[in-house]
């Protein structure tokens, strides 16, 4: 009888074994044929705006001839502020903010803000326009601003615009309504002169519908793109002609030639044509 129980527990401890070793050698096929992926948290940086404008935003109306750009950068960059007329430069604050004050030329423009360090620009779209100070009541508070676009539709009371994006603006128009025509030199015309297909600039009030009471409306020519451009470059070659392989104008903006030398870096401003470039301002890097 003791013979007996001994062979039981010999043979469950065999097959107790067996079963354990088969076990391990499926666990260690699997485990080799089981590709291992080490999953990582992203540490990388995420993409983010390095310039923005906080105060102003496209198509806003501007009684005065200059205006200040506030907005974000990088802290401590150097900006260049160009509208179609003249260049303008700043710097960014310790903590990344920025105010520098514009002028801006009459009727509709594209200013452009550029970090030349950090290669970023940003654009805006304004209006500057005198004439419409006078339709603003403090008193009231109606949004300001100003829908351009091509004119798709005249019906009594309204006229409708197509934006260039392609966007729909609707607006109202009133007796007191006045139109200018600066294809012709700024000449006031009759409501009855606006036609289809005419490129007008509307300034008014929004109200909650998004249709604009239009107190002043241009016809005027498209918006043309600022094409002015910043480059830093480094001073290798300088004469009272050239900077490196820049011609120089007759007149521009920045320093005088016998105030640069040789090794200095600096922001040349203009519009590039194939491989030259027209300069219209100079800035010394601080």
């Amino acid at each position: 009888m003791r013979k007996e129980i001994v062979f039981a527990i010999i043979a469950g401890i065999s097959i107790g074994l067996i079963v354990a070793f088969g076990a391990w050698r499926v666990t260690r096929a699997i485990k080799k044929n089981v590709q291992v992926v080490d999953i990582k948290k992203d540490t990388s940086p995420k993409n983010q705006v390095s310039l923005t404008i906080s105060n102003l935003y496209d198509y806003d109306v501007i009684t005065s001839p200059t205006v200040k750009i506030a907005g974000l950068s990088k802290p401590l960059s150097s900006l260049i502020i160009s509208t179609s007329d003249e260049d303008f430069s700043g710097r960014s604050n310790d903590d990344g903010s920025f105010e520098i004050e514009i002028n801006l030329p009459a009727g509709i423009s594209e200013v452009k803000i550029s970090d030349p360090l950090n290669n970023t620009v940003e654009k805006i779209i304004l209006v500057y326009s005198t004439e419409f100070e006078k339709y603003i009541n403090p008193d009231e508070k109606l949004k300001t601003t100003s829908y351009v676009g091509t004119v798709t539709d005249i019906s009594s009371g309204t006229i409708q615009i197509k934006t260039a994006k392609g966007d729909i603006g609707q607006m109202s128009i009133a007796d007191e309504t006045s139109y200018i025509n600066t294809l012709k030199k700024n000449v006031e015309v009759k409501s009855t002169d606006v036609a289809i297909g005419d490129y007008i600039i509307a300034m008014g009030f929004v109200n909650g519908n998004k249709v604009l009471l239009a107190k002043r409306i241009l016809i005027a020519s498209p918006l043309v793109e600022n094409a002015i451009e910043t480059e830093k470059i480094e001073i290798i070659k300088l004469s009272k002609t050239y900077i490196n392989e820049i011609k120089l104008p007759k007149k521009w903006k920045g320093p005088n030639v016998s105030d640069l030398e040789i090794g200095q870096e600096i922001y040349v401003v203009g519009t590039k044509t194939d491989d030259k470039f027209d300069l219209r301002s100079i800035f010394v890097i601080q």
